[in-house]
């Protein structure tokens, strides 16, 4: 049980990157489009499914108050990193392959780790900073070229 997550996890982004590189060359006219022009049709789908729901759910207070009643910087900012992350997810998709996807989840886990320390205090025991030097060093193998010589 304890493999079938990093099993399946890993599988996923393989054939996930198998998929899309295939398209690639498959299909010529996707390649005209920009990374923001999808991006804007996959948003598209989703308002097309959230804005029927809004209106049976809140048309009252929408109609009262307005679409963006209490919307304030927070939700702003919330907004804007949600699509920050949507484009870098696809940007990764588009560009990297498995490996290197596998070693951004890994550096991103060791600097939540290290920034939660700093920020809320939180105590990293032994074997976090054995994980830490452990993607540090597999990331400085991995790029190092004089490897292959």
């Amino acid at each position: 049980l304890r493999l079938s997550s990093p099993s399946s996890s890993g599988f996923a982004s393989v054939y996930t990157e198998k998929v899309i590189k295939s398209q690639k060359s498959a299909n010529d006219v996707r390649q005209n489009y920009s990374l923001a022009y999808m991006q804007v049709q996959l948003a598209s789908v989703s308002l097309c499914i959230m804005a029927p729901w809004a209106i049976i759910k809140d048309f009252g207070p929408i109609i009262e108050n307005g679409l963006f009643h209490n919307f304030n910087v927070a939700a702003f900012v919330s907004v804007l990193n949600s699509a920050l992350g949507g484009l870098t997810v696809a940007a990764v998709l588009k560009f990297a392959d498995a490996v290197l996807k596998g070693y951004a989840t890994a550096i991103s886990v060791v600097l939540t780790g290290v920034l939660s320390m700093f920020f809320f205090g939180t105590e990293l025991n032994v074997f976090y900073v054995l994980g830490m030097f452990n993607v540090v060093i597999s990331i400085l193998m991995y790029s190092s070229k004089t490897l292959y010589k």
